[in-house]
């Protein structure tokens, strides 16, 4: 959970909460009627009491938030246009002990693993989660291609052991930026569908506006398709990344296919343009259908393997 100040292109700067709660409310708003969310997150004491009111007021969710006493995390997004932005990172919430976040997700069927921060595990930390979790973990990457200076200016960097790390998970995520900085890591995947060589089973990149990419195995092929939105639209990109993560997650999980789990990702991060923040962002995303044909849940007793 972070608190943003976002500077938008054109108008006054907006400050609000941001982070997890994007792919929080995305995942209360579309998971199948009968499944629960549960929020796991180390948030600094200074700000724990108003994370624990923003996330109160989305339902079925189950809160785990461990109070640390490093400052919560604050983000400045200073855009430059819809797409680009630049960030700087103030406070200083620590990383997760694998026991302490291993012992947190128990249970749990499926994660979505958010880098906000980009601290919040390591690459000891993911290793460890894989090996001893059995649930199918989902990541989205990107934080990880951030350095923070002293100053917490955030500033584009390659992946290191990118492998190992892309090997921890059963989906990734990242944007078309970030491709190209995973590209560009040493001995980065020249193509999309060379991520799935390392372990994912998916690997799909948003283009922003343009939809998405996403590779995959089929009938023992990697595919690659492009996912693209039925019509452009502008508005607040803030958080579209993580609603588009969080879709997509449950509808995976849930067994959809890839091109149609993408398809509704699309189609909820779209509708999030015209709303600002994460406080009533459930209730926005409730009203749109996850499928051309209408109907939000999907059936819950589609066999899933896990």
């Amino acid at each position: 959970m972070v608190f943003d100040r976002i500077i938008p292109v054109d108008g006054d700067p907006v400050e609000r909460w941001g982070g997890i709660g994007y792919a929080v409310a995305g995942a209360a708003a579309t998971l199948p009627a009968d499944w629960g969310v549960r929020v796991v997150c180390r948030v600094g004491e200074d700000l724990a009491a108003e994370a624990t009111r923003v996330l109160a007021g989305m339902p079925r969710c189950e809160r785990r938030l461990m109070a640390v006493s490093e400052p919560n995390n604050r983000v400045e997004l200073r855009y430059h246009d819809e797409a680009d932005r630049t960030e700087r990172l103030l406070g200083g919430v620590s990383g997760w002990l694998p026991d302490d976040l291993i012992a947190a997700l128990h249970g749990c069927h499926g994660v979505l693993l958010n880098f906000i921060s980009g601290h919040e595990l390591d690459l000891d930390g993911m290793l460890a989660l894989r090996a001893r979790s059995s649930a199918w973990i989902y990541a989205d990457m990107h934080s990880l291609f951030l350095d923070t200076d002293v100053n917490g200016t955030r500033t584009p960097k390659p992946l290191a052991d990118w492998s190992a790390r892309l090997s921890c998970f059963n989906a990734v995520q990242m944007n078309e930026n970030e491709f190209e900085l995973l590209r560009r890591s040493p001995g980065g995947p020249a193509h999309l569908e060379d991520v799935l060589d390392v372990g994912p089973s998916l690997a799909a990149v948003t283009l922003g506006s343009r939809g998405a990419r996403v590779a995959f195995r089929a009938d023992g092929r990697s595919l690659v398709r492009e996912v693209t939105l039925p019509a452009s639209r502008s508005g607040d990109p803030t958080g579209c990344g993580d609603i588009w993560g969080a879709v997509m997650c449950g509808r995976l999980l849930a067994g959809e296919g890839e091109v149609r789990a993408a398809e509704a990702a699309n189609r909820l991060a779209s509708a999030s343009l015209d709303h600002h923040g994460v406080e009533g962002l459930v209730e926005r995303l409730s009203d749109v259908s996850l499928d051309e044909g209408g109907g939000m849940f999907l059936d819950s007793a589609t066999e899933v393997e896990l």
